[in-house]
């Protein structure tokens, strides 16, 4: 058996992973000062020395430098006010980020954050409130992998946050965790949580929770992604005569397996990687068995050749395989993908082919005449609803 992978292009879809080269992607790595990062272990990290109060602080509250950031922070901390994103989910090639709730608070204990206390006029240690310009919020999130890659095999996915003009790498996303990020986030929104995965990066706001449309990961997020026929052709058997020196005997039988497992619109496959934008990849898996049976001894499979055609409105892609040689039967599975519009919701796939069949020298029988058999289906329809 023969397991393959293959990727094919539409007459007039051309996709090539170097265009994604020219995307501006924001990568977890930068040149640009940590912006008062903080470890969750409440120490304070090297250089970020308490913040001086300022004229626009309020009376009982310190503030925290532009863009603070603290993982994890206890969830001991009261909020004024709780949201939960709708578009709350971030799908990776690795896993799935979860943005739990985004929580408004209004200020915050230094023991909370790793910062030196600082007394006010009646003695008491002070809280810390926002910068400046600036809210403060604790996104509360959870990370689940994907099952189907093992360990050493699966994709890398990073988390950052960019928040007062720098960015702060926060954990690599590699197995089930938690976190609970204190920011301190500008009120113009440009506050970001970055997800990095494969060299692409996704967003979320930090303010609201909600992930930043996306128009190269826009597959992951489509209604319906992933159909599952498990639909076998119907395509009748060929039958051959053959013959023992001069007598007629029986039929050499050939029949026809072709089955599609599934199909599934994705925005990134370990073989294509990302899709371009405003496109995704079309995955269908499928296999395919062909065997030429005798009463007296199996056939033999000279040639086989066979095209799965994928039609997506007026274009026609094509996946074919080739064998040759065999004894009995040939067979594989296969994986094909090809780059489609995003908004496809409408496919026909069918199979077509044709093989030489003999019988095995030796066996005492030989074909008495044709060689060739042929074969056809009818398409299957796939839709992948909207709504």
């Amino acid at each position: 058996m023969t397991i393959t992978t293959t990727r094919i292009p539409f007459a007039r879809y051309t996709v090539g992973l170097a265009a994604l080269s020219v995307l501006a992607l924001t990568g977890c790595g930068t040149n640009a000062e940590p912006a008062g990062f903080e470890s969750g272990s409440g120490a304070a990290a090297e250089g970020s020395a308490t913040p001086e109060r300022t004229a626009e602080a309020a009376d009982d509250v310190e503030r925290v430098e532009p863009g603070f950031v603290y993982d994890d922070i206890s969830k001991d901390v009261t909020a004024t006010q709780t949201l939960r994103p709708e578009n709350a989910e971030i799908i990776t090639p690795s896993g799935t980020l979860t943005v739990n709730s985004v929580q408004e608070i209004t200020a915050v204990a230094p023991a909370e954050i790793g910062l030196d206390a600082v007394e006010g006029d009646d003695g008491q240690p002070r809280d810390y409130g926002a910068a400046a310009g600036e809210s403060l919020r604790i996104v509360d999130l959870s990370y689940v992998p994907d099952e189907e890659f093992p360990s050493d095999d699966a994709p890398t996915t990073d988390l950052s946050v960019e928040a007062g003009g720098a960015q702060e790498h926060l954990s690599t996303l590699d197995d089930q965790q938690d976190h609970r990020i204190l920011v301190s986030a500008a009120e113009d929104g440009s506050a970001q949580l970055i997800v990095s995965s494969e060299g692409h990066d996704q967003a979320v706001d930090v303010l609201t929770g909600e992930r930043v449309d996306d128009d190269v990961a826009a597959a992951y997020y489509l209604p319906t992604t992933r159909q599952e026929p498990h639909h076998t052709f119907p395509i009748d058997d060929a039958a051959l005569p053959t013959k023992s020196h001069t007598t007629p005997e029986e039929d050499v039988t050939t029949s026809y397996s072709f089955q599609i497992d599934a199909a599934t619109l994705s925005a990134w496959t370990a073989t294509d990687g990302w899709a371009d934008p405003g496109q995704a990849w079309l995955v269908v898996d499928w296999n395919y068995t062909v065997t030429a049976e005798h009463p007296v001894i199996w056939g033999h499979i000279n040639r086989f050749d066979a095209a799965l055609e994928i039609t997506v409105g007026d274009e026609v892609a094509e996946d074919k395989v080739h064998d040759e040689d065999r004894s009995g039967d040939v067979t594989g599975t296969k994986s094909t993908s090809v780059a489609v519009p995003i908004e496809t919701s409408d496919v026909a796939i069918s199979v077509s082919g044709d093989a030489e069949i003999d019988m095995l020298s030796g066996s005492g029988l030989q074909m008495a005449g044709d060689k060739t058999v042929e074969f056809s289906s009818d398409p299957l329809d796939i839709s992948f609803p909207r709504e």
